[in-house]
C-alpha cells in the first residue's frame, strides 16, 4: 500500500463508504423498535426493545464521520486524477442531481409515508385530507431533504475545499499553512495519535449540538456547527489522500483503535441512561468527552479494520460498493412503510426489525440490479457500468486472487 497512484481504485475505501451508507438503512429500520423514539419519527411499534436504543446510539456515533472521512479522501482523490474543473462538474451530476432529483421524488415520498403514518395514530378530526397533503408534500419539498441532507453538506464541502485550493495556489502564507497542517495530520496517523486528535480537535464542537453527540439538521440550508463538525473528518479524509502512502500506519494498529473505542462507547451508553438523556437528563461534559473518544476510536479502527480485511478487489463487495448509493437514497421511505405494514403483527421487535430489513433488501436490490444499476440513473450515480464489463472484472478479481 506504499506506492499507491492517483488511478489506483482503493477497493477498503469503496467498501468502507458502502457499509458506511448501508448503516443508515439498518439505522433507520431499527428507530421504530427503540424504548425512546424520537418524538417526530411517525414509525413507533410496542414491541420496543433497549438493544435498538444501543444499536441507535453505536451506528449514529461514527456512521457519517467514517463517511465524510472518505468522502474527503476521495474527492482529493479525483481533484489529484482530473483536476479543480472536472472534478467540480463530476460532483454536480454524482451528487448535485441525484439531489434535485430526490428533492421532487424521495422527499415527496417521505412526507407520503409520515402524513400516512400520522393519520394511522390520529383520530378522524385530526387526520390530514389527502388533496392538501398531496400539496404539501411537493410545497414543501425545499424545506424538509430527510435523509438527504448530507448530499447538500457535501456540496458546499466541496466547493469550500475548491477555494481553499484557489487560495492556496494564490496566496504563499496559506499555502504554507496547508502544508504545515497536512504534515502535522500525517505525523499524528504515523504515531498512532490520529484518533487522540481527532477527539480533541470534535470535542468542543460537541459543544455547540442539542445532543452527547452530533444533531441531524434536514433542511436546505447547512447548519454551521455540525457542517462545521464533520468539516474536520472531510479534511481528514483530504489530508491522508495527500500522503496515503501513511494508510498502513492506520491498518496496523485497528485492533487497539477499536478495542478502545467499543469500551468508550460502553462507558457512554451507561452514563446516558443514567443520566436520563431521552428523558430531559443533562448532556453533561463528561459524557460528550466519552462521545468525542469513541467516535474517534471507532471511526479510525474502522478504517484500519477495511484496510487490512479489503486489499484485493472482490465481485461481491465491488457490487454492494456500487448499489449502496441507490439503495441508501431510496430506503428511508421503504424502510419506514414496511415499519408501518409490520407494526400490527403479534410478533418481538427483533422478528420485525427482520421482517423489515428483508422486504426492503430484496426490493431495493432487484430495483437496483433491474432498473438503475446498466441504466442512465447508474450513469448518474455511479457511471456507466456495460455488461460486458462484467466478465473482465470477474477474470480481474480470479487473477488478483491468484497472485495474492
Amino acid at each position: 500500500m506504499s506506492n499507491i497512484s492517483a488511478n489506483e481504485r482503493l477497493h477498503s475505501m469503496d467498501a468502507l463508504r458502502a457499509v458506511a451508507m448501508l448503516l443508515g438503512v439498518v439505522l433507520h429500520g431499527g428507530m421504530a423498535y427503540m424504548d425512546n423514539v424520537w418524538s417526530k419519527w411517525v414509525a413507533n411499534d410496542p414491541a420496543s426493545n433497549h438493544a435498538f436504543d444501543t444499536m441507535f446510539w453505536f451506528i449514529h456515533l461514527f456512521r457519517m464521520q467514517v463517511f465524510f472521512l472518505i468522502a474527503g479522501f476521495f474527492a482529493c482523490m479525483l481533484v489529484a486524477r482530473y483536476g479543480a474543473g472536472k472534478f467540480a462538474s463530476n460532483r454536480l451530476k454524482r451528487v448535485g442531481l441525484p439531489l434535485v432529483i430526490g428533492i421532487f421524488t424521495i422527499v415527496p415520498l417521505c412526507n407520503a409515508v409520515w402524513t400516512w403514518g400520522f393519520n394511522l395514530q390520529a383520530t378522524p378530526e385530526e387526520q390530514v385530507p389527502l388533496a392538501s397533503a398531496i400539496a404539501g408534500w411537493f410545497g414543501m419539498a425545499f424545506l424538509n431533504q430527510w435523509h438527504l441532507w448530507f448530499l447538500g453538506n457535501l456540496l458546499v464541502m466541496y466547493g469550500g475545499s475548491l477555494l481553499w485550493l484557489k487560495l492556496s495556489g494564490a496566496v504563499r502564507p496559506i499555502a504554507r499553512m496547508n502544508e504545515a497542517i497536512t504534515n502535522a495530520w500525517v505525523w499524528c496517523v504515523r504515531h498512532a495519535l490520529a484518533a487522540p486528535v481527532l477527539a480533541i480537535v470534535t470535542f468542543p464542537l460537541l459543544f455547540l449540538q442539542d445532543g452527547a453527540g452530533v444533531d441531524t439538521h434536514t433542511g436546505p440550508i447547512p447548519d454551521p456547527a455540525i457542517i462545521t463538525y464533520y468539516m474536520v473528518f472531510f479534511a481528514g479524509g483530504w489530508m491522508l489522500y495527500r500522503r496515503r502512502e501513511y494508510l498502513n500506519d492506520i491498518a496496523r494498529l485497528w485492533i487497539p483503535y477499536l478495542i478502545s473505542g467499543f469500551v468508550c462507547f460502553g462507558v457512554f451508553m451507561v452514563m446516558r441512561d443514567n443520566a436520563g438523556v431521552s428523558q430531559g437528563g443533562v448532556v453533561t461534559p463528561l459524557l460528550r468527552g466519552f462521545s468525542a473518544i469513541a467516535t474517534a476510536m471507532i471511526v479510525i479502527g474502522f478504517m484500519g479494520l477495511f484496510l487490512h480485511l479489503f486489499k484485493h478487489p472482490s465481485p461481491t463487495m465491488r457490487y454492494v460498493s456500487d448499489s449502496a448509493y441507490w439503495v441508501y437514497i431510496v430506503h428511508l421511505p421503504l424502510v419506514v412503510w414496511l415499519n408501518l405494514i409490520v407494526e400490527p403483527i403479534n410478533a418481538g421487535a427483533f422478528t420485525k426489525f427482520a421482517i423489515v430489513m428483508f422486504a426492503a433488501c430484496a426490493i431495493m436490490y432487484s430495483s437496483y440490479h433491474t432498473l438503475v444499476r446498466y441504466t442512465w440513473i447508474g450513469n448518474v450515480l455511479n457511471g456507466p457500468r456495460l455488461k460486458a464489463e462484467r466478465t473482465a472484472r470477474r477474470l480481474e478479481h480470479r487473477a488478483a486472487a491468484t497472485n495474492s
